[in-house]
């Protein structure tokens, strides 16, 4: 009987590929506009070049490679292929972590894990596939930090820890504060939950993670910041020849090579973003309601110090997004990040079969049973996609605006 159990689990999880695959490669097809915004084209014109400035390492990159195979780099053409080249081996990267971490999952937990990677599968695909955010070097600091959770997991490579997030912090610096975060939290989920020499370790990596991503964020953020004034013109000037119109993205140069603020200049989004915000908080909350519970319930349960405080690390993780929501107004992106941040958490706990988090889930999953509105609850994600740049998702971005038409503001 248990293995008819389990060759049907493993049927199950065949069609569960199937399906995934085919709602993966559809959410792609009709996602992707075979555009690269002159955001992401002009980032290109930043390297190294001019110093160790920020958001430079994808530029460098991507001069290196065209020297390397001797192409005209400043082609709107050029940097198209690159980025779809870029973001076809990030998909490939992403779909093999998550079929890693499904890999490590008890049979008897496939079916929530298989849950949680297909909704994160839907939001990741579809996020870096749209014309705002299609190159955008979030897909890379992602891409690394879920390799860093996943060493993690498995408790092996760890110290790889150290240069992927430093890495994290080269893409860009805003790293800190969007996906960070995640990485840190199951960092200390280790030190607290192991002895000796492997608690050592753990201690050791997240502090020299943490000093380092300090340093190079205070380096890129206050002392180097607009410290490229001599090249401000030439990175224009290729900006320019990479543009879809012709045309750089001469905010972003001016912030990161001049160091002017934009925070005047963004203002006018500030009134769409709050009302968005409150939208999708609003049709997100069954999910933040369930969450909650979910951990807060693992905390009563907890004993010791130890996991109660790895618990309340969980819950606070978040709270590093919201320098971001009070000075800056990608709300797309910060609130695709911290949805990214659970399901991570998530997907990690039921990867290494964490009882205390997966019996607290399944509670909830009981409770859910008699309510006329669970079928929605498992459905709803797939409205919120695609995750865009200043306007939350699109789904959020229309009812914005019919809201505004309606209230004459």
């Amino acid at each position: 009987m248990q293995k008819i159990l389990q060759d049907e689990k493993k049927r199950n999880m065949f069609s569960f590929l199937v399906i995934w695959g085919i709602i993966t490669i559809g959410l792609f097809m009709k996602t992707f506009d075979w555009i690269a915004s002159s955001y992401n084209t002009s980032i290109l014109a930043i390297s190294y070049k001019y110093g160790f400035t920020s958001r430079g390492l994808i530029g460098t990159i991507y001069r290196f490679l065209g020297n390397l195979v001797g192409v005209d780099t400043w082609n709107y053409f050029v940097a198209l292929k690159f980025y779809v080249i870029c973001t076809i081996a990030c998909y490939i990267a992403f779909a093999i972590l998550m079929l890693l971490f499904l890999s490590k999952t008890s049979l008897d937990n496939k079916k929530m894990q298989q849950y949680l990677v297909l909704i994160n599968t839907v939001f990741f695909v579809t996020m870096f596939a749209t014309e705002k955010n299609f190159g955008r070097i979030d897909i890379f600091m992602l891409v690394l930090t879920i390799l860093a959770v996943y060493l993690i997991g498995i408790e092996k490579f760890v110290w790889l820890i150290v240069p992927l997030t430093a890495l994290g912090v080269m893409f860009h610096q805003g790293y800190v504060f969007m996906f960070y975060n995640v990485v840190l939290v199951l960092l200390f989920y280790r030190i607290m939950t192991k002895q000796g020499k492997e608690r050592n370790k753990y201690i050791i990596v997240f502090a020299l993670s943490l000093v380092i991503c300090g340093i190079l964020f205070f380096w890129f953020q206050i002392l180097y910041r607009g410290g490229a004034h001599d090249f401000y013109y030439e990175a224009k000037e290729h900006a320019a020849a990479m543009g879809v119109e012709g045309k750089p993205h001469d905010e972003l140069l001016r912030a990161e090579l001049l160091g002017v603020d934009l925070h005047d200049e963004e203002l006018k989004y500030r009134l769409n973003n709050v009302i968005e915000i409150i939208i999708f908080i609003a049709f997100f909350l069954p999910y933040i309601i369930f969450v909650g519970k979910v951990l807060v319930r693992t905390i009563k349960k907890q004993t010791k110090l130890e996991k109660k405080l790895v618990y309340w690390a969980v819950i606070l993780g978040p709270l590093t997004l919201l320098p971001n929501y009070i000075f800056k107004v990608d709300y797309g992106r910060w609130t695709f990040a911290g949805v990214t941040y659970f399901l991570l958490i998530f997907i990690f706990m039921y990867s290494i079969n964490e009882r205390e988090i997966i019996e607290s889930v399944n509670i909830g999953l009981e409770r859910m049973k008699s309510r006329v509105y669970r079928p929605f609850v498992f459905i709803l994600p797939f409205v919120f996609v695609p995750f865009m740049d200043v306007a939350v998702t699109v789904f959020t971005e229309r009812l914005c605006v019919l809201f505004r038409n309606i209230v004459g503001i």
